[in-house]
């Protein structure tokens, strides 16, 4: 056996090594605190259940409002109410909707909302008009792209709410990934929000932590309205996580669950829409200090190991012997690399991504320094964040320019 050089390589190399493994054990404690749903069967459940209303905003969804709006009728939640409301939809999902309306009747309203009004961005507008005309004392708001996959699936969640005395609750995504490139990128991107937003903690109030997905946001409606509800969040580029802050300070009780088959939501569809919606969330969800750490802790955590994989295997290649890498610095950096891409495997399986693609990790956290730097230069003016149609600076929403409308009701 090799003895170990105390060398200064060999000590940054050990404690990387450290460091991810405290990392994997704080990873392993967050994963059992978390609760994982199973759906209920067709006698369990509560003897009574609340009225529940579901609100969809859409905007320019055409190829996925009409699968969003037909799983959410193929649930079995006794008296189901559906509230979509169409924000400023340049493409057919107006049309769609005014179809679907027509044929579910009642159970569906459709509203539709031809510009936005002063002091709102657009997403907390049109979820706060649904609400106005939903009739439920339980409300769950969703995304157009969100597919319901299991018929229990609002039935089940609900149940959870009232069993946990819950009075915000949100279920963790996963996703439905179409290229290579959003396998790679989702994984990477939910992982560096995951380490700052720690959901483990979200339902004890010792700590400030919050944390909401929101494709899927269930709240009892009568705590959440005297919050403000998304009227308090109007200006807020990641409303779903800010209402989620906003209700904990309040001292609400707000929880988070985890379950396979619940519902898909879709990745992004362009290379684009990837790049400017993660920066958006990046620049929404993370404070400038978080994201200069972010990328500091990126930089030493992964490029210095994966460096080192490199430099090692190169030169095993050339010399035929793995010396460098059986002991001192090359040993650590082996530890290191090794369970970063142990964690690699384990977050592609937990949003729904091939492991397959697990190998091109390193490019996902490319991704992500890119991402998390551009939102850092939008927090200081000098890089815009542009996303569905408008265009912010610093936080603020320079266009379209806000307007009056009264929103048409079907």
């Amino acid at each position: 056996m090799y003895p170990i050089e105390l060398d200064p390589w060999t000590v940054i190399a050990w404690m990387i090594a450290t460091a991810w493994i405290a990392i994997i054990v704080v990873f392993i404690r967050a994963c059992l605190q978390q609760s994982n749903l199973r759906p209920l069967g067709q006698k369990q459940g509560l003897d009574d259940y609340p009225k529940l209303s579901v609100i969809v905003a859409a905007r320019n969804e055409t190829d996925c409002i009409e699968s969003c709006i037909r799983s959410l009728f193929r649930q079995d939640y006794p008296g189901l109410e559906v509230v979509a409301v169409n924000d400023r939809s340049t493409d057919d999902t107006a049309a769609i909707l005014d179809r679907l309306a027509i044929e579910f009747g009642d159970r569906l309203r459709v509203m539709h909302v031809s510009s936005l009004p002063p002091g709102w961005f657009g997403k907390p507008n049109a979820l706060t008009l649904g609400q106005t005309v939903a009739s439920g004392s339980v409300i769950c708001f969703t995304d157009a792209d969100c597919v319901f996959e299991d018929p229990s699936a609002l039935r089940t969640t609900v149940t959870e709410l009232i069993r946990r005395d819950l009075d915000f609750f949100t279920l963790a995504a996963r996703y439905t990934m179409t290229s290579l490139r959003e396998c790679v990128a989702v994984p990477c991107c939910s992982e560096a929000l995951v380490a700052w937003l720690r959901p483990e903690r979200i339902e004890d109030p010792r700590w400030p932590d919050a944390f909401a997905n929101g494709a899927f946001i269930l709240v009892k409606r009568e705590p959440f309205e005297r919050i403000g509800g998304w009227g308090a969040v109007r200006t807020q580029i990641s409303e779903d996580l800010q209402v989620a802050r906003l209700a904990k300070r309040s001292g609400l009780r707000v929880g988070v669950g985890k379950g396979k088959g619940f519902y898909q939501t879709e990745a992004y569809q362009t290379a684009r829409d990837s790049w400017n919606g993660w920066s958006r969330i990046f620049k929404g969800t993370l404070n400038p200090v978080q994201l200069m750490v972010t990328v500091a802790r990126m930089s030493i955590l992964f490029a210095l190991p994966l460096g080192a994989m490199i430099f090692g295997l190169t030169n095993a290649y050339s010399t035929g012997n793995f010396h460098w890498l059986m002991h001192g610095a090359g040993l650590g950096f082996l530890i290191a690399f090794s369970l970063r891409c142990t964690l690699d495997l384990v977050m592609f399986q937990m949003v729904g991504a091939p492991v397959l693609a697990a190998p091109l990790a390193p490019l996902g956290r490319i991704f992500v320094m890119a991402a998390t730097t551009r939102a850092l230069l939008s927090h200081a003016g000098l890089a815009k964040t542009q996303w569905r149609g408008a265009t912010f600076v610093a936080g603020q929403l320079v266009m379209p320019q806000p307007v009056n409308s009264e929103p048409q009701i079907r």
